[in-house]
């Protein structure tokens, strides 16, 4: 191709954000993050979970990885499965084969015109020197909505694997650009609302396959740009403002401006993962399956048999005692039952004070300039600098920013539950950043935390007044001797047999007790009295040991 044809900048008002022909530099990794990048890939079959790993190892010059493409509506991931790989940030250009130099200059629909004898993709030098090289896992998963109707089970298995990690970065959504933000999507979202509330609002969306020529379509046919209209919907579906990138996971190999394109946003997708900081798995929460339900059920029923045989031994010993014995033998039991509760409070109490981070949201601001429209109607060089404003119904304890080529965050304010940043645009270029915030998890309960601190101190009281009952009234039974050993056993046999067994009622539990249950939950045959027994020790050893 003549170059000739290359007539406007590529930062033109008719070209979309994202496609610089190179991409010269990147947000720093995050500094205190742990060696590993962890991140899941979720999503509905073929919407281009797979495909976009198979890029990134592309990128990564690691295409040896085997990965398994889906085919139809059946999802070819059927297990969770990690890849690690080593990857150096770089960005690429296209330079004319005629002349040898970058390609600067030319309107969108002359770009994917290109052909691989007009052009070709080089990596673009960084001045720094050597570009930085960064650990990742990415964590494939099955597709949700596949024709076996599991994905409730997939979702467990995908939040399973998130405990072996230890920590995860990232969670990214995949979802073709043909479809829509409908139901499915809804459903997830949902789901991973309730049970990962540390990173949802930070949950990154990837729209697959964002081809050239279907946005050089919009364009042309409709002025339109297409990642708007994306981003539009997917506002609509949650109210929320999110990090969107646009993928070509599959680029035309006869169109180097497809490649590079995909290659860079690959790059955009790559700074912004390792911009994003390590949160704990022990916040999330898994969500029962109706299978996982049913088992819970046979559990509780061998619990309730046992309750059952405790409380008649219970009773029969109570019958045999002095009347005032046994009084001091109930108020025994309704201490321990009140102990109990209190000590579920105080773990409840640890749990929420804690100075884990967890994600609040993010603030994006996204500006085109236009030649025609800020150049020659305004007269204006650049789009200038931007103001943005986030406020939190907590306390923010910090601030991580990423901006695109040709932006430069200027200065940022934080007070309390508000921040106030500037992005600046340099000369003809867009402005694109992004400001994610954090606050901790002892900070967003504060309510919470004072309330439950009010209630363990009225059940102290409680708890103090009933000792002193019992002391007075164990020592006029027997002298000083204290209460039957028996019967306090049988108390707490029977107060542990009931906190378990409400438990167990519950539609979720901790994370970190899946490796432990993982095999009795996956099993499709009735469990053995055996294999109950064990289950339950992983609770409470002492109540299996009864069983």
């Amino acid at each position: 191709m003549a170059t000739g044809r290359h007539r406007a900048s590529v930062a033109s008002a008719d070209k979309p954000p994202g496609t610089d022909a190179s991409y010269e530099d990147a947000a720093p990794p995050y500094d205190e993050a742990p060696t590993t990048i962890n991140v899941i890939i979720t999503g509905e079959c073929q919407q281009g979970k797979s495909t976009l790993i198979q890029q990134l190892s592309r990128y990564a010059n690691a295409e040896d990885l085997s990965i398994g493409i889906g085919d139809g509506n059946k999802a070819c991931t059927m297990d969770v499965s990690a890849y690690d790989l080593q990857i150096k940030l770089r960005s690429f250009q296209l330079v004319d084969i005629a002349t040898g130099k970058p390609i600067q200059k030319s309107d969108y629909s002359d770009l994917v015109a290109l052909e691989q004898a007009d052009a070709r993709v080089v990596e673009v030098p960084n001045p720094a020197g050597a570009a930085p090289t960064i650990r990742f896992r990415f964590v494939d998963t099955p597709g949700l909505n596949d024709t076996h109707g599991e994905d409730f089970s997939i979702m467990s298995r995908i939040l399973g694997r998130a405990t072996d990690l230890g920590h995860v970065n990232a969670l990214i959504y995949v979802r073709s650009v043909e479809n829509s933000f409908g139901a499915s999507f809804k459903t997830f979202f949902r789901y991973i609302q309730r049970s990962m509330p540390s990173i949802c609002n930070g949950l990154i969306v990837v729209h697959s396959c964002f081809k050239v020529d279907r946005v050089d379509e919009f364009l042309a046919d409709a002025n339109q740009r297409l990642e708007d209209i994306r981003r539009d919907a997917f506002e609509a579906a949650t109210q929320l403002e999110l990090e969107h990138f646009f993928m070509d996971n599959s680029p035309d190999p006869a169109s180097p401006f497809a490649i590079v394109q995909s290659l860079n946003e690959i790059h955009r997708l790559l700074s912004h993962l390792s911009s994003q900081k390590p949160l704990p798995v022990r916040n999330f929460k898994l969500l029962k399956t109706e299978a996982m339900r049913h088992r819970d059920i046979l559990v509780i029923n061998a619990l309730t048999t046992l309750g059952r045989r405790q409380d008649k031994e219970w009773n029969r010993e109570k019958g045999t005692a002095e009347v005032l014995r046994m009084t001091a033998a109930s108020a025994e039991r309704e201490i321990g039952k009140l102990r109990n509760k209190i000590e579920a409070k105080q773990t409840h109490l640890r749990a929420l004070k804690t100075k884990d981070e967890i994600l609040l949201g993010k603030k994006s601001c996204v500006g085109h300039y236009s030649f025609v429209g800020d150049l020659l109607f305004q007269g204006s060089l650049n789009l200038g600098t931007k103001e943005l404003v986030y406020d939190s119904d907590y306390p923010i304890t910090s601030v991580t920013k990423t901006c695109s080529p040709g932006s430069k965050w200027l200065s940022e304010e934080l007070r309390g539950t508000s921040w106030r940043g500037e992005i600046y645009g340099n000369l003809f270029r867009d402005i694109n950043g992004t400001a994610t915030f954090y606050t901790t998890n002892e900070l967003k309960n504060q309510k919470e935390i004072r309330l439950l601190e009010s209630v363990v101190a009225d059940m102290q009281d409680q708890l103090d007044v009933k000792e002193d009952a019992l002391a007075r009234t164990a020592e006029l039974a027997t002298g000083g001797g204290g209460l039957s050993g028996r019967l306090a056993e049988l108390g707490d046999n029977i107060n542990r047999i009931e906190a378990l067994t409400e438990m167990l009622g519950q539609d979720a539990f901790d994370m970190t007790l899946w490796p432990a249950v993982r095999g009795f939950y996956s099993q499709q045959n009735l469990p053995t009295a055996d294999e109950i027994r064990n289950f339950v020790k992983v609770f409470d050893d002492k109540v299996g040991q009864l069983l």
